[in-house]
């Protein structure tokens, strides 16, 4: 059986229904790929490390991540911490987001006693995934900390995954956010960036695929695929750059999770050794279930 780590923060989500009542629950980027790979591939021994909080909704959030058959070996609940909070504000199917996360738990990552445990048995696993935003939350010292563990299980052979998810309010400047972002990359085998938060974060002018893929064959990744919105999608691999068709879409309801579900979804075939083409088809046929439907997590029938 695969086991598949993922690090970074859940939090409270709150969106509006149709009849502008607001409903509770839970998401966040690098949870809702969870979520969405272990749908997709349920042969997957997926641990899901975070921090928690003792209050009722960590409490709640934790039962929520055992509905999603979400192994949680290496989450602490620490005291006078809590949960964080994000509103989801849907204009045309496009999303932006509220936050309020001062006081999360997650902050707390790999700073809390499950360390030396994580530090040891994460060698074992077959990938290890995180995204930006899991660093940007992170103390200097807690992430300097993964940095380590990451080095010495990747030198182990375990698949490094990242997604480049850029937030800027979780940075001081964006020179913070580049410097923490080059050093990440240079751990990482299988990058899944998307082109929005790449010009977001290193400015229009002159990025573009190739130059993503030029950056990331330099660090050493042996497996890239970009996100491009509405536009194709371009992968590399094994020397060779190629595209894959995306379909447009019309009256789409909340896109919220597309790139996480997309990211769950091809992880999750690229781990039943399905090729890279069809593993981003079947991911681009998930993540168009997912924005047709409101909020990160869609019912699980509905998959």
């Amino acid at each position: 059986m695969n086991k598949v780590a993922v690090i970074g923060e859940c939090m409270v989500e709150l969106y509006q229904d149709k009849k502008g009542m607001y409903k509770q629950t839970f998401g966040g980027d690098t949870f809702n790929c969870s979520v969405y790979l272990k749908r997709s591939n349920k042969k997957v021994e997926l641990e899901y490390i975070t921090v928690l909080g003792q209050d009722e909704l960590s409490k709640k959030m934790l039962n929520f991540f055992h509905k999603q058959n979400l192994k949680t070996s290496y989450i602490d609940c620490i005291k006078n911490k809590n949960s964080g909070l994000y509103i989801i504000n849907t204009q045309n199917g496009e999303r932006s987001f509220s936050y309020w996360r001062s006081n999360s738990a997650a902050r707390e990552l790999f700073l809390t006693s499950s360390l030396e445990k994580i530090s040891e048995e994460l060698l074992d696993f077959d990938i290890i995934y995180f995204s930006a935003i899991s660093l940007a939350i992170m103390s200097e010292v807690g992430r300097n900390k993964f940095f380590k563990i990451i080095k010495k299980a990747r030198a182990k052979g375990v698949k490094i995954a990242f997604d480049s998810n850029y937030r800027p309010k979780l940075y001081k400047n964006s020179d913070e956010a580049r410097q923490i972002y080059n050093k990440a990359i240079h751990y990482c085998d299988i990058f899944l960036p998307s082109i929005d938060d790449e010009k977001q974060l290193w400015g229009d002018g002159d990025i573009d695929t190739n130059s993503i893929i030029k950056k990331a064959k330099k660090a050493k990744c042996t497996e890239i695929v970009i996100k491009c919105g509405k536009e194709d999608i371009v992968y590399y691999f094994n020397g060779h750059t190629k595209t894959i068709k995306t379909k447009q879409l019309k009256n789409i309801i909340d896109s919220t999770s597309a790139g996480d579900s997309f990211n769950g979804a091809y992880l999750a075939n690229r781990l039943k050794n399905k090729s890279i083409e069809d593993s981003i088809k079947k991911a681009q046929k998930l993540a168009t279930q997912v924005i047709m439907y409101k909020g990160a997590i869609i019912p699980k029938e509905k998959k």
